[in-house]
């Protein structure tokens, strides 16, 4: 499976993981001030990305392996990491439709960076990936 395909893969994830905070609230891990967002929700989301993010990692090691190349897991998901932070329609188009259910402000799909997107939600993102390249879902 390639990076990209695994991106496309996780909108649903990306979906409740970029929904679930307000920058002003308790963090989304904790309690999620999004309507209809249920810490089960969220606890769901980030074990569903995690689960990806591991399947990705390990088919990644073992082609490695079959090639007879190196392999680590911890550059694989920094790489993940950076093309997903890159990939912005990913986690735009995800982050907006909660900002829009919610009635929040929308990022502008043209200019927003990783960093525009609220901290908690950036940090249950990482938190999935992290946990998928650990292998520890």
């Amino acid at each position: 499976m390639k990076i990209r395909h695994l991106i496309a893969a996780v909108p649903v994830a990306l979906l409740v993981l970029t929904g679930c905070s307000d920058s002003d609230a308790e963090p989304a891990a904790a309690s999620s001030n999004q309507p209809g967002v249920t810490a089960d929700a969220l606890d769901a989301a980030v074990k569903e990305m995690c689960t990806q993010v591991a399947a990705f990692i390990d088919a990644s090691e073992q082609t490695s392996q079959g090639d007879g190349q190196p392999f680590d897991r911890a550059a694989k998901g920094e790489e993940f990491m950076e093309l997903l932070k890159a990939n912005s329609g990913a986690w735009v188009g995800a982050y907006n439709a909660q900002a829009e259910a919610a009635g929040q402000p929308q990022l502008d799909p043209a200019t927003a960076t990783w960093e525009d997107m609220p901290a908690d939600s950036r940090g249950l993102i990482e938190k999935s990936v992290s946990a998928g390249v650990l292998g520890t879902c």
